[in-house]
Order: structure tokens, then C-alpha cells, then sequence
């Protein structure tokens, strides 16, 4: 019944997104095959405050020839990482494909995994910095099962077990 929820949130984000009143990311990672693969919608505005947020500027999210602007990778790669432990050297996660339109921005992201590990480490903490109420959803499928985290300021990482 939550997922039927979610996926119904899903579907109409769109049209409440140009004045969202919910702070919210949503993440699908599938395991298959021995890659990660990450889709992660969130919205562009809410990074843009972000970025205001450390400079007292305003920036764009994309450079002109569409891909993501030096400080958000970065903050990206310090708010959302994937290790095979807690404590271990994170994954080196690829930015496939950026989505940008007025009312969302879509990270697509990849990894091939060197082995197997027994479990994952999630940590997502995007813009639990900027925005107290901010949600960060994640569905992470493997083996035809799914299991949905959500992070926020109080619970910024969680261990998903793969046996």
C-alpha cells in the first residue's frame, strides 16, 4: 500500500513542484548484474539554495553545455554516498545523465561493483543541511525484492543487507 502511495506521489510531483512545499528527494538504486544503478529526482531550486546558502550567490545548477556545475558535484559527492561498510572508501559513482526541466532535475548514476559485498552503506544527507524538514526517499531493489529508506536530519545513513 506505501509503494502504491509513493508511486501516486511520484506521478503528480510534477504538478506541485513550481511551489513544492515538501523539501524531497526520491532515489531508486538497483542492484543487477553487479552494478549500481541510481536514479535520483529531486528539485533544481533546492539546490540552487543550497548553493546561496554557502556563497550569498546565486548560481545555476547546469554549466552551459548541460552538465552539473563544479560545487554541486561536490556537495553530491559529500551528501550522497554508497560504501560496501560503514566507515569504508565510498564507490566511485558515475554521473550518467543529468535531466534538467523548470520543475525537477534527475541524476542518473552508475557503478560497477569490483565483488560482491554482504551489505551497503547508504548515507543521504542532500540538503538535511539547508532544509530541516528535508525527506530523502530511497528505493533500492535487488533480487526482484525492494526496500524503501528514508532519510532525513534525524537518520542520514542505513546498511542494506544483500544475503
Amino acid at each position: 500500500m506505501k509503494w502504491i502511495s509513493l508511486l501516486i506521489l511520484l506521478n503528480w510531483m510534477p504538478l506541485w513542484a513550481s511551489a513544492h512545499p515538501l523539501h524531497l528527494s526520491i532515489t531508486n538504486i538497483t542492484l543487477e548484474n553487479g552494478t549500481l544503478k541510481i536514479s535520483m529526482k529531486t528539485f533544481p531550486d533546492d539546490w540552487q539554495t543550497g548553493y546561496f546558502h554557502y556563497h550569498s550567490q546565486v548560481s545555476e545548477v547546469t554549466t552551459p553545455e548541460g552538465s552539473l556545475n563544479p560545487w554541486y558535484r561536490e556537495y553530491l559527492e559529500k551528501k550522497f554516498r554508497i560504501a560496501p561498510e560503514e566507515g569504508a572508501e565510498p564507490l566511485s559513482l558515475v554521473l550518467d545523465t543529468l535531466i534538467m526541466n523548470e520543475d525537477a532535475m534527475i541524476l542518473e548514476l552508475s557503478c560497477t561493483l569490483n565483488s560482491q559485498p554482504n551489505s551497503l552503506y547508504i548515507y543521504n544527507a542532500l540538503l538535511t543541511d539547508i532544509y530541516p524538514d528535508q525527506t530523502n526517499l530511497v528505493i533500492f531493489g535487488y533480487k526482484k525484492k525492494e526496500t524503501g529508506i528514508k532519510f532525513d536530519v534525524k537518520k542520514l545513513s542505513a546498511e542494506v543487507l544483500l544475503n
